[in-house]
């Protein structure tokens, strides 16, 4: 029996109606889990601080935190179930959060236990907070939505190429490969406003380190490709005698880059020497530079291009030379080691009791492809 094309249309309108008043009031019953924040309280048990959006028709959605006790993260969500009246739901979490102290002490398996949640997205947002998560995601009440903004903040600075990505899944990714380890931007509320302070470097699962914001422009760099992006970099004049003279009577220049293209290369040169070669290519526009230099006299451009290469690799053996004394490979040496040496059977424990001993040769190739209008 056929169904007439106009019973047909009223029948999808009844489908349609019905289906939106389910969805309407399920909704109504729920509490949407954006982001979580956990940290250790003295006697070990973990403090996880969910910040819940929930949905009413009559009024504007409504952002609220629940905080509970436990010893496991799963046990302390479903402490926090007693406390709201609403089913809470974890399938749009954005952002976990996780305080320096329990970084330090390994988060690894809090990150495992959202990974076995069939609901939660991969592409959640990892980072450390400086302080109390707690207080940082009640900051909700001063600043609105602050899941929102810690997820966009993030996500418009790893787009941005000035922070590594952090995902769930790369994290987890990374923590599992012999031979690399982890770095996640750290967080702190100033105010009303969340400032990314700089970036936490691992050992395995736990936070040993701290790196600025500028340092992380050279993680990325040895890590992965720049396409576009900006940094600024400042040179001392008696640190680089072949800087162009400038009319400026500071001993700083400030020069910003714009648009960049990166690309870099680690090999093993001696497996037994423990010696690696990297070498990192680097186009760039000079966007603006301060000081009064004549950027139309083709010398001074090469004087530039001379004295920020020998920035670059001053600043890529520091930075290399600071995680060594933390024993944290953050660049992935160990993964070169691992496919290069055959049958090496590489365990995270045995790389990092070789780490120590590498040998980096750094070899920066910097090129300025066009400058900008602003001297």
């Amino acid at each position: 029996m056929m169904v007439k094309p106009l019973n047909m249309i009223i029948l999808i309108f009844l489908l349609i109606i019905c289906t939106s008043c389910t969805n309407a009031k399920t909704l109504e019953k729920i509490g949407i889990i954006t982001s979580v924040g956990y940290e250790e309280n003295k006697d070990g048990k973990i403090i996880a601080t969910i910040s819940l959006l929930q949905v009413n028709p009559e009024t504007s959605p409504n952002v609220t935190t629940v905080t509970s006790e436990s010893l496991t993260s799963k046990g302390a969500r479903l402490k926090a179930n007693l406390e709201t009246p609403k089913t809470l739901q974890s399938g749009q979490l954005r952002v976990a959060l996780y305080n320096e102290k329990l970084a330090k002490n390994g988060f690894i398996q809090l990150a495992d236990t959202l990974a076995r949640d069939s609901s939660i997205s991969d592409l959640v947002y990892l980072a450390v907070v400086e302080g109390s998560t707690k207080k940082l995601l009640e900051g909700t009440k001063k600043s609105g939505d602050i899941s929102q903004i810690i997820f966009k903040e993030l996500d418009q600075n790893i787009r941005g190429e000035q922070i590594p990505s952090t995902s769930l899944q790369e994290t987890l990714h990374k923590y599992y490969s012999a031979g690399q380890d982890l770095v996640m931007p750290i967080l702190k509320m100033e105010g009303p406003n969340v400032k990314i302070t700089g970036l936490g470097v691992f050992h395995d699962d736990m936070l040993v380190g701290k790196i600025t914001p500028n340092q992380s422009f050279f993680v990325k760099l040895i890590n992965d490709r720049y396409k576009a992006g900006n940094f600024e970099m400042v040179l001392n004049k008696d640190d680089y005698p072949s800087l162009p003279k400038v009319k400026s009577k500071s001993k700083e220049i400030a020069i910003v880059l714009d648009t960049l293209r990166s690309k870099a290369d680690i090999k093993l040169k001696d497996k037994e020497k423990l010696d690696f070669d990297l070498k990192v290519k680097l186009n760039a526009r000079l966007l603006e530079i301060n000081g009064g230099v004549n950027l139309e006299d083709p010398r001074n451009i090469k004087r530039l291009e001379k004295s920020l290469n020998e920035k670059i690799e001053k600043e890529i053996k520091d930075i290399i030379k600071y995680c060594k004394s933390k024993n944290s490979d953050v660049f992935g040496f160990g993964e070169e080691y691992r496919s290069s040496v055959y049958r090496s059977k590489l365990t995270k424990k045995k790389w990092h009791d070789m780490y120590k001993d590498i040998h980096v040769n750094v070899k920066v190739d910097f090129s300025i492809i066009r400058t900008g209008i602003v001297e």
